[in-house]
């Protein structure tokens, strides 16, 4: 996956691609194992949880995301791009800021 930079207005903007489905062991985290001994993380209640555990469901994306996107963030906003644009990472900073401006702003957790 490349990683690219480049400058917009006075902004500077991170861009990514994003391909769902491509990970071979199916797991996204790292780090720590909640279910370690540690008295912590040791809970010894009842389990609360009222839904079936939901780790080994299968993320739905819509058609249009279904073959990838490009992510576009700044420091107070994301935007993505589908479908991804054959050579993307060979583009001039000019051209992703052309990109950039045909992206769809992402509401969530980048607005500030």
């Amino acid at each position: 996956m490349a990683l690219r930079g480049f400058q917009q207005g006075g902004v500077h903007w991170q861009v990514w691609s994003v391909i769902p489905g491509t990970r071979k062991d199916g797991e996204r985290r790292g780090g720590r194992d909640r279910r370690s001994p540690d008295p912590v993380f040791l809970y010894r209640g009842a389990d609360r949880r009222k839904a079936a555990d939901r780790r080994n469901a299968a993320a739905t994306v819509s058609a249009a995301f279904a073959g990838g996107w490009l992510v576009f963030q700044a420091p107070h906003e994301r935007r993505r791009l589908a479908p991804i644009p054959a050579d993307w990472e060979a583009l001039s900073s000019d051209d992703l800021a052309r990109l950039c401006e045909r992206a769809t702003r992402v509401h969530g957790l980048s607005d500030g």
